[in-house]
């Protein structure tokens, strides 16, 4: 009887020391079945994350503009259907001049006021874009930018006016593209077209018939400078400087600044430099309104 007793409790420690050891083994395996299946569902959140990113990736390259597929020829297009959408004065037509029509110092006193080392970046000035954001940390707002001539053409040919990163984003890339695709004289004849310069007016051929009545190609460097400094702010400055017929200090040291630097780049020759500003725009140029403007 004893014997039986005995074989049962040695059996019954052997199967608690078996089920011990069995669960012992079960503690010991759950932290790597809790990694494993840590591993499985972080792999599946990313592979799903970098689907999903791809898919945003792909759809906004998609979006943007075919340039390397474009000629001057379909950009000029697409930029005089932009300025004709937004002139309200029906009765002005735009019209598109070609570089060659332009005079040079036309030409240069609006580089030198808008982006006076346009013919030496790639589409972006990196200094001009650290002073803006300085200034504009100490102003407390955005009150300065630093878009090149080149941005400044993709904005106004295929972008839209929305603040965003993502649309800086789109900047950013097609002003490479454009850079790589066109030269900088196809670039600054497209900017050169589409700039305003006053309600309206839109183009240097508009600006230089509606202020002075004479063609692009016979515009000198005063003339090109007051249009340059019309361009921060066209329509206020328009009614402040034509309208008003007064061109303040500031303005006027502007004009003086962009002939200077005309001259120190050799542009414009000493003795034109000194006969240009002091050019008196209101007693010899008969400036005027546009078309249905009184």
């Amino acid at each position: 009887m004893w014997k039986d007793r005995l074989d049962k409790s040695r059996e019954s420690g052997t199967a608690w020391v078996k089920g011990f050891g069995k669960r012992v083994k079960r503690w010991l395996a759950a932290p790597w079945h809790v990694f494993q299946r840590v591993c499985f569902y972080m792999g599946f959140t990313v592979f799903v994350g970098i689907g999903i990113a791809y898919f945003i990736v792909a759809g906004f390259f998609d979006s943007l503009p075919h340039v390397e597929r474009m000629q001057l020829k379909d950009v000029q297009v697409l930029a005089s259907k932009r300025v004709e959408a937004k002139v309200v004065n029906k009765r002005y037509h735009h019209r598109w001049v070609p570089l060659k029509d332009i005079s040079r110092d036309l030409l240069f006193a609006i580089v030198m006021s808008e982006d006076s080392t346009f013919f030496e970046h790639n589409g972006f000035n990196f200094d001009a874009m650290v002073d803006s954001l300085a200034e504009n940390l100490r102003e407390r707002r955005n009150a300065y930018g630093a878009s090149t001539i080149s941005q400044q053409v993709v904005k106004n040919v295929f972008l839209d006016n929305e603040k965003s990163y993502k649309r800086k984003a789109r900047e950013f890339i097609v002003t490479w593209q454009m850079e790589k695709k066109f030269s900088k004289n196809e670039l600054l004849e497209v900017y050169l077209n589409i700039a305003e310069f006053g309600p309206d007016i839109y183009g240097v051929a508009a600006a230089s018939d509606i202020y002075f009545r004479k063609r692009p190609i016979d515009m000198n460097a005063a003339e090109g400078a007051l249009l340059a400094v019309l361009l921060p702010s066209p329509k206020r400055f328009y009614y402040a400087i034509v309208e008003n017929r007064n061109i303040s200090k500031q303005k006027k040291k502007r004009l003086e600044r962009i002939l200077r630097d005309m001259y120190y780049e050799e542009f414009i020759s000493e003795n034109d430099y000194h006969k240009y500003i002091k050019y008196d725009y209101f007693s010899r140029i008969p400036m005027r309104a546009p078309a249905g403007r009184n």
